[in-house]
């Protein structure tokens, strides 16, 4: 599913190698206010990544000091040293940007090395009676295993292409390094990924493990735990797993924080935010947006210090941003056929669609209760775009209609009538605020984008009334994020709208 959104993106980028392409194609094929809508569903997620990093390294920190985690979450002392690794993030990307860079690269092969070294040693004791099927069904049926695609992670593992379009403005030969990137860095992670988990499966001990996996610590750290069941010749590999674990987490928090500041100063530059958040120091940093990711990746650990909801939250909100794949590339070749691709996507009629569909699934995957935020924290930033009096009053009310959900939802454990009201509420509010803007008829299909994926999440096995069964609801969702795309392409601006590019 990524490697056909991420063909979708290769060949955008082949033809628009522009630093911070995510948040500026969309802005290309369908104005600005559709732009907004995506710089800011990016910018959700690449601001929760820096704080998921930095719950992760606290995480495995407190494999030395228990204290600074207690069942699924954080402790008051783990959000605490959360909040300490978030301004060391801060200060190493205020007066280290240059140091940052000549280790980028080590800090890459150590991140490949240390995994793939991982994966070889668990599959040298793999075990193949671990993975033969029996009649005992999975948790929760199919639909758990798509449930756990984004919710815990795997769709997060798959999401670092996106650095190669990030930052495709400033490459030596842009046009044809970043198709070979995108997809390239996907067969990567795909390889190492897919040989860790078969690994793990192959040697975790099926007596026992299996039934207890939620109170043992496989839940916790599992790859540490099943390096413990190898011979105890292996044994110092668990001190490199660990340091490994503190890291890793913390180098990408590190750089995230510094991505999400050039997001945000991208975003500034498209009149998407104040101008005071383009302005760049004497360091070359733009500082005031790099304040304002520090504090926003912050204000993330408030209502959800877990990971794994963090996690849920960044990947959806990532891959919304990817529902533009199939759609940008298929408009582009509509509104800009003359434009010059050094690589082309064969048999684009199936494979954008199709990559559209993937991209809406993933979304539609991750579950009710993580959609209700994405699409409120879409509101919202709809609300800070819109501005003036209308826009206050757009999120004041918007924000109540939530709340009102959240209470009468049990927070969003049970069905409750409300919902009705609530998706009226929300579907008006969002018509409005897309409607009234510049460019707004061009975006009108992102409002039952957003309002019809809630509304599918809501009544689907992944929500909190199960009205459509299993595997009918993914043949429905299919069906609608299909429709969405020929809307989509059908609405696109009649020529491409580029103004200068930003790469810097």
């Amino acid at each position: 599913m990524m490697i056909i959104i991420a063909l979708a993106y290769a060949e955008i980028s082949s033809a628009f190698p522009e630093s911070g392409g995510i948040i500026r194609y969309p802005h290309y094929t369908h104005g600005s206010t559709l732009g907004f809508i995506m710089a800011w569903s990016y910018i959700i997620s690449a601001i929760s990544t820096v704080a998921i990093e930095a719950v992760a390294t606290t995480t495995y920190i407190s494999h030395f000091f228990p204290s600074l985690y207690s069942g699924n979450q954080l402790t008051t002392e783990g959000i605490m040293l959360t909040y300490v690794l978030l301004v060391i993030f801060f200060l190493i990307n205020y007066y280290g940007v240059k140091f940052l860079g000549r280790v980028s690269h080590g800090i890459g092969w150590w991140k490949i090395i240390i995994p793939t070294t991982t994966a070889v040693l668990l599959l040298a004791y793999f075990n193949p009676a671990n993975v033969v099927f029996g009649k005992t069904a999975c948790y929760q049926g199919l639909n758990g295993m798509l449930y756990a695609i984004p919710a815990s992670g795997i769709v997060f593992s798959y999401l670092g292409f996106r650095q190669a379009i990030e930052y495709g403005g400033e490459g030596k030969n842009p046009q044809k390094d970043i198709p070979f990137a995108v997809i390239s860095s996907l067969l990567i992670s795909m390889s190492i990924f897919v040989a860790l988990q078969l690994g793990f499966l192959g040697v975790v001990k099926t007596n026992g493990n299996w039934a207890g996996l939620l109170n043992s610590p496989l839940a916790n750290a599992p790859l540490i735990s099943v390096i413990d069941m190898l011979p105890v010749v292996f044994s110092f590999w668990v001190g490199i797993l660990l340091f490994d674990a503190i890291i890793s987490p913390a180098g990408t928090g590190i750089i995230y924080l510094g991505t999400t500041a050039r997001s945000i100063y991208a975003s500034a530059k498209n009149d998407y935010f104040p101008k005071l958040l383009t302005k760049i120091n004497e360091r070359g940093i733009p500082l005031f947006a790099l304040i304002v990711s520090l504090i926003s990746s912050a204000l993330f650990l408030l209502p959800i210090p877990s990971w794994y909801q963090i996690v849920g939250i960044s990947s959806s909100a990532t891959v919304l941003t990817y529902i533009m794949g199939g759609i940008g590339v298929e408009s582009m070749r509509r509104i800009a056929p003359e434009v010059k691709r050094t690589y082309v996507l064969s048999y684009i009629n199936v494979l954008a669609p199709l990559a559209t569909i993937f991209a809406g699934l993933l979304v539609y995957w991750s579950g009710f209760s993580t959609l209700f935020y994405i699409v409120t924290l879409v509101i919202l930033g709809l609300s800070l775009y819109r501005r003036g009096l209308q826009g206050i009053i757009s999120g004041i009310i918007a924000l109540l209609n939530s709340y009102a959900l959240y209470v009468e939802t049990s927070a969003l454990t049970s069905p409750s009538l409300y919902f009705i009201p609530f998706i009226i509420i929300d579907t008006a509010i969002i018509s409005y605020l897309i409607l009234t803007s510049a460019e707004g008829k061009f975006s009108a299909w992102a409002i039952p984008l957003l309002s019809g994926t809630l509304i599918l999440s809501y009544i689907s096995p992944f929500g909190l009334y199960d009205l459509m069964p299993f595997p009918y609801d993914i043949i429905v969702a299919s069906v609608f994020f299909f429709i969405i795309h020929k809307i989509a392409v059908r609405s696109s601006l009649p020529a491409l709208k580029i103004e200068s590019p930003i790469n810097s």
